[in-house]
Formats: structure tokens, sequence, C-alpha cells
């Protein structure tokens, strides 16, 4: 065996084992030990209604959270005075779509909604569903 062969296999040996693949140690210790959690906030979420439906589960009228929100009174840096806030109840005029959306049948909490489009008395549209399992409807507000 030659020199020129041994230094070829020792600089080989060499680079089999970099130093990049061993752990760095980061600000809160090793590379492995530490994971941070990251927290999601739900965005549009479906707010609860109360629907008025025919024997067919299909909407005749919907009773609407006040126009103040809670996210309106939150977001108001002096506190509101107290008064009654009305609901709305509104006839519904037209349904212009309807679909069913069944999905993560394999989860715990599985999804089965049947969605409606609707127009209102007062030209409004909006898009409502009918969670199939426990049989609330919600208003799915948009962005």
């Amino acid at each position: 065996m030659t020199s020129r062969s041994v230094n070829s296999r020792a600089a080989n040996s060499r680079a089999a084992k970099p130093d990049a693949q061993k752990p760095k140690p980061t600000a809160t210790g090793t590379a492995n030990q530490g994971v941070e959690s990251v927290q999601f906030r739900s965005l549009n979420v479906p707010i609860p209604i109360d629907v008025v439906e025919n024997n067919s589960e299909r909407p005749i009228s919907v009773t609407l959270p006040p126009a103040s929100s809670s996210r309106s009174i939150r977001s108001c840096r002096l506190a509101p005075e107290p008064q009654t806030l009305a609901l709305t109840r509104l006839t519904v005029t037209a349904i212009n779509d309807l679909w069913q959306v069944d999905d993560e049948w394999w989860r715990e909490r599985p999804i089965s909604r049947r969605y409606y489009q609707i127009t209102t008395q007062n030209d409004r549209r909006l898009t409502i569903f009918r969670d199939q399992l426990n049989a609330q409807w919600y208003w799915q507000k948009g962005g």
C-alpha cells in the first residue's frame, strides 16, 4: 500500500464526520432539547344564531346577534353605558346556494355541515350553516 492511498483513506474518514452534523448549542440549550409551542388563533369563527326552519330543515328566518358585537365593545377604550341591545330577526327571501361539507370523519369531532347562502328581507347576503351533528345553526361571517 502506498502512502498516497493511506492519506486518502484518512481524508475520507474525516469527511464522513463533519462538524456540521453535531447539534449546535442555542440560547435555550442544544438544538434537540427545546421545542417551543406555537399558539394559533382561530379566524372567522362561526357565530351561533337562532334560525326558524321548515320541515325540510331549510331556513325561513334568522336572528342575528346585536349590531355591536363583543369584538367592537372590547376594542373601545371606555366602557359603554349599559343598554339593551335588540336582536335582529330577518326573513329569508331567497336561498341562493346550498352545499354540504362532510370532512375529517376520522377525528373525534368530525365535520358535517349544510351551508346556505341566503338573501334576507333587507337584501343582505349571509352564509349560514346547520351543524348536522348537533343541530345548531351558525353564521359564517366573512373576513
